[in-house]
């Protein structure tokens, strides 16, 4: 769920080789693995789609593009019963109709997401054997709603990126689909990879800091980071629990609505209002600067939200946020992590390791005896120092954190603005730690500072893509708004979704095809 900026590792570690970056096809508009989720839905009710033949055909560019092909190595675990519950799904709604538009629909869930049957190892070999018996409450929900488990998805190990975005000890490195030299973010890598890439329909990330929103910025998704204690975040490996949050990542706003509707019913996702007519939105520049693309894109993505009807206005932060991680934030996930991590680790049976002594006493075993691919080593660090330092007082709180949502409330009414808007990212997808990335630029010290904002004030942030830079890397477009406006930055965004459509899959997973007849319908 942490994210961090990028560290200088020299340690060797065999990786996928650099390939040369294709030229994305334009997408068909009947194309099942681009179309939303309502489309599919409807489909489904024509009886010209099956949940069975859905399952079917994300199985199949999993093993085209997951596991050969460009071997993007985002999805980790594939559910065993997924194909029977896609059956049974489909003889209900034959029989009895459809629970909800995700009824039939295959999604994937970050590994740090409990899911029964499967392990949540949160990208740690060491906890190849933390099987919980019971799913998460969010799996549980969209489950209910007709969500189909296709799988679990790869993510930087322990949620704690520290320079390697993307990458576990449990299944190597998560590439991105749009350009394979650079990094997947972090730590949802591989939900925002997979479903970039067309191997669900949508997916379950979580959000520390920025690792839904991140993921989303690099994969040309949607990514909503929920008022936090929205969504019941239990069943889940935490890093800090006063900042960790569930978030689901889709393919358009949408989509996002759909999952979120059903994670948190009565929170009014299924809302539509203005869109962004009427709306004043607050330009935030304080994180501009870092790469002429980025920059480019936003001041474009400001002129099509004010052409869209929204009236726009500077607006200067209350404090620096640049530091915010470094200063507060940081000190906090310290005092917490290893009392969120005993918790939860106790609920695991043997031998799964039952604490965080424990299981770091299995990593360094493993590392000594040269099992798979090494561990991070900084994430290591700082999960040691952390228990070494468990009882030491915090040198920074959670209400001081919180006080700076206060502040942008009241900056916020005193300019009357509906929202704040950024760049999700100051600077595009930097190269993955293993390669390094000539074309890369990047002045920002670091890039990711604008996702603290949300996370450490408890509000609702939003990214949707905003463009592309000349690389064919995506950009994102943050709209930060109040505490429990989740629903009002949904509708914005959708306008602002229509307005650009920016949306288009990557190149290096070119479709495999519908059965004959489906495109021709």
């Amino acid at each position: 769920m942490r994210l961090s900026t990028m560290y200088s590792v020299k340690e060797t570690i065999p990786m996928h080789p650099a390939q040369p970056e294709p030229t994305a096809p334009a997408p068909s508009p009947c194309d099942p693995f681009e179309l939303p989720i309502a489309a599919l839905s409807h489909e489904m009710d024509r009886g010209r789609l099956t949940a069975v033949r859905l399952v079917e055909w994300h199985l199949a560019s999993i093993e085209a593009f997951d596991r050969a092909g460009p071997s993007i190595n985002a999805v980790s675990y594939l559910h065993p019963a997924a194909l029977d519950e896609a059956a049974r799904l489909d003889r209900e709604r034959a029989l009895r109709g459809p629970r909800g538009p995700l009824h039939g629909m295959p999604m994937v869930i970050k590994d740090n997401i409990d899911c029964a049957g499967l392990p949540t190892t949160a990208g740690c070999r060491a906890l190849h054997d933390a099987v919980p018996a019971a799913d998460a409450p969010a799996v549980a929900r969209l489950r209910a709603a007709g969500a189909i488990v296709l799988g679990k998805t790869n993510m930087s190990e322990l949620a704690a990126s520290n320079g390697r975005f993307g990458y576990s000890s449990a299944h190597g490195l998560t590439l991105n689909p749009y350009r394979l030299a650079r990094n997947a973010s972090g730590s949802s890598s591989g939900t925002g990879a997979a479903v970039a890439a067309g191997l669900a329909v949508f997916g379950l990330g979580t959000d520390s800091f920025g690792s839904v929103r991140g993921p989303a910025c690099v994969h040309a998704l949607v990514g909503m980071r929920p008022t936090h204690g929205l969504l019941d975040a239990a069943g889940v490996l935490p890093l800090a629990p006063s900042f960790d949050t569930v978030g689901p990542l889709g393919r358009t706003v949408d989509d996002v609505a759909l999952v979120l509707a059903a994670l948190a019913p009565d929170a009014g996702f299924g809302a539509r209002g203005t869109g962004l007519a009427g709306r004043r939105l607050g330009i935030v520049t304080d994180f501009c600067g870092g790469n002429d693309d980025i920059d480019e894109l936003f001041a474009r993505a400001c002129a099509d939200v004010a052409r869209a009807g929204a009236q726009t206005v500077a607006v200067a932060l209350p404090i620096d946020a640049r530091r915010l991680y470094e200063d507060l934030l940081a000190e906090i996930v310290r005092s917490e992590w290893v009392a969120a991590m005993d918790r939860h680790l106790a609920r695991m049976a043997p031998p799964c390791p039952r604490d965080t002594a424990g299981l770091l006493r299995r990593i360094e075993a493993e590392r000594q005896a040269g099992a798979g691919y090494p561990p991070n080593p900084l994430t290591v660090a700082a999960l040691r120092h952390a228990l070494d330092t468990r009882h030491a007082p915090s040198r920074a709180c959670v209400a001081a954190a919180r006080a700076l949502g206060t502040q942008l409330a009241a900056s916020m009414e005193a300019s009357r603005c509906d929202a704040l808007v950024y760049p999700t990212l100051a600077c595009p997808a930097s190269p993955r730690f293993d390669l390094p990335d000539p074309s890369y630029r990047c002045r920002a010290d670091n890039p990711l500072a604008a996702m603290h904002i949300a996370s450490a004030a408890g509000f609702p942030e939003l990214s949707v893509p905003m463009g592309w830079t000349d690389d064919g890397v995506p950009a994102g477009l943050s709209l930060l708004g109040r505490s429990g406006h989740d629903a009002v930055l949904l509708d914005m965004a959708r306008a602002f979704e229509a307005a650009t459509a920016h949306r288009r899959p990557p190149p290096s997973t070119p479709r495999l095809g519908a059965p004959a007849g489906w495109e021709a319908a």
